[in-house]
């Protein structure tokens, strides 16, 4: 995710930067930037380039600007609002497709403010299939069936859940529970059900990228994995590749975790990490003198995972072990 804080006042920028300074601590977020002032010209210039916008102003100040940059579910950043002293967190726009309401509740605990979230199923303790797709990288078509599902599961009626056996974690959550019936069977996708209404969601690729110093156990590397992994709230079951450099290749520690797992290993050449680049990296100084790479961790996720990537994890290092998450696709298309 990718965040821009824009604030007009003295001290609406000092709840701006300690916002900033609270996510810069959180795995999940790639980019955070700060803007002052003339709020109209920086929306316009910035709408289309952030997952995320939060204006710490008035909430009228957000609605009146972003009417006319409007585009639809699917498109539309998340838009949350957060006041001068710092006390309301409001989740205004893409509340679940975007992320709004989950990073409202993040952003509250930062600033020990009230969050405000007045979508139906999060208000009756619910989860929508849109939010059940954003919560496990599923890809989701037909979202305009979406909203009908959503008002039967709002109302306290259960939806039937497909799922391939791999994905039983999901059971584990007690919000799905109270939402769905879970059957299982052999087939890859995944399908919601709801009278004579049918949904496809489709596992998008996760691959974890991963670096270690020499000689790492394989117990060090089941650590790794399950700390970046618990920053997205889903076990490391659900990765389909782990993935590292060729100076990698004969890392025990990795090969044996990943076996445990029943997780492929991808490995990458050194040629191809010597000439990836991508705007979510951040260089590494220790692997760059090592071995004249910007990283392993990071460019191998992104490699692997296949068309349009992008990090969900940027990298974690946990006791010599680095692990950096990516994703490949997108979760929610016009059908």
């Amino acid at each position: 995710m990718k965040f821009a804080i824009i604030s007009i006042t003295h001290n609406g920028r000092i709840v701006a930067e300690k916002i900033a300074r609270g996510l810069s601590e959180d795995p999940t977020i790639i980019q955070t930037d700060l803007y002052d002032g003339k709020v109209k010209d920086t929306l316009k210039k910035i709408y289309n380039d952030y997952n995320c916008i939060i204006g710490v102003m008035a909430t009228g100040i957000v609605v009146r600007l972003i009417c006319g940059l409007l585009k639809d579910k699917t498109n539309d950043p998340a838009i949350i609002v957060v006041d001068e002293n710092g006390e309301h967190v409001i989740s205004l726009l893409s509340g679940h497709l975007g992320g709004a309401n989950h990073y409202t509740r993040k952003i509250s605990m930062l600033l020990d403010a009230d969050p405000v979230i007045t979508t139906s199923t999060d208000g009756s303790g619910k989860m929508g299939v849109d939010t059940l797709a954003r919560n496990y990288w599923l890809g989701l078509k037909n979202l305009h069936s979406v909203k009908t599902i959503n008002r039967a599961i709002t109302d306290g009626k259960k939806a039937e859940l497909y799922l391939p056996t791999r994905f039983d974690f999901m059971e584990d959550d007690e919000i799905a529970r109270n939402s769905y019936n879970f059957h299982y069977w052999d087939d890859n996708h995944i399908r919601v059900d709801f009278q004579e209404i049918s949904l496809t969601l489709n596992p998008l690729p996760l691959v974890a990228g991963v670096g270690s110093r020499r000689g790492v156990s394989p117990k060090q590397v089941l650590n790794g994995l399950e700390v970046a992994m618990s920053h997205l709230g889903i076990p490391v079951d659900r990765l389909d590749i782990i993935a590292t450099g060729e100076m990698k290749r004969n890392e025990e520690g990795i090969m044996e975790a990943a076996w445990s797992l029943g997780i492929p290993v991808e490995i990458v050449s050194m040629e191809e990490l010597e000439i990836f680049t991508h705007p979510d990296i951040k260089p590494s100084l220790l692997v760059e003198k090592k071995f004249g790479l910007v990283g392993v961790a990071e460019p191998s996720a992104l490699i692997t995972v296949g068309d349009n990537p992008q990090l969900i994890i940027r990298k974690t290092s946990v006791n010599g072990v680095s692990v950096a998450v990516a994703v490949s696709g997108s979760l929610y298309k016009v059908h």
